[in-house]
């Protein structure tokens, strides 16, 4: 009969009680959610990264453009240029707005040994450039120079 109990006692000694089930629970449920916020950070971070390059990866053909734009535009006596484009997915916008505009300084005209005046007035822009790419944006700010005959 001794034995009988022995074994009665060691069975209702093994496994869990309900509170270590209830602290292992808690303590898996905590990790998972410490996993997924770092997981959500990274996931974030990665998607804003990929914003910036996607707008980097575009700056030098829009600069480009811009110049070209002020050069043929700038020669038209405007003051102001607004415009709006889109180019692979980013959207963007600028305005260009003149600062200071002067004439080319006299040069020697070696034919005749006077100093004449150039047909040429040089123009100083203020660039405002915004690019906007999903929910992204960035500005830039820049100044460009141009000229044009009078």
């Amino acid at each position: 009969m001794k034995a009988a109990n022995q074994k009665i006692k060691k069975s209702s000694q093994t496994g869990f009680t309900l509170i270590e089930v209830l602290i292992a629970t808690v303590i898996l449920f905590a990790s998972i959610a410490m996993v997924s916020m770092v997981y959500r950070g990274a996931f974030l971070s990665s998607e804003k990264a990929n914003a910036h390059i996607m707008i980097n990866g575009v700056l030098p053909a829009v600069l480009s453009t811009i110049q070209a734009d002020i050069k043929e535009l700038g020669t038209t006596g405007q003051t102001s240029i607004t415009q709006k484009a889109k180019i692979w997915d980013v959207d963007y916008n600028w305005q260009a707005n003149i600062v200071q505009s002067k004439k080319a300084p006299k040069k020697l005209d070696i034919d005749s040994g006077k100093f004449v005046h150039s047909k040429k007035e040089y123009q100083l822009w203020q660039v405002n450039l915004t690019f906007s790419y999903k929910t992204t944006q960035k500005q830039y700010q820049f100044s460009e120079l141009s000229w044009r005959l009078y």
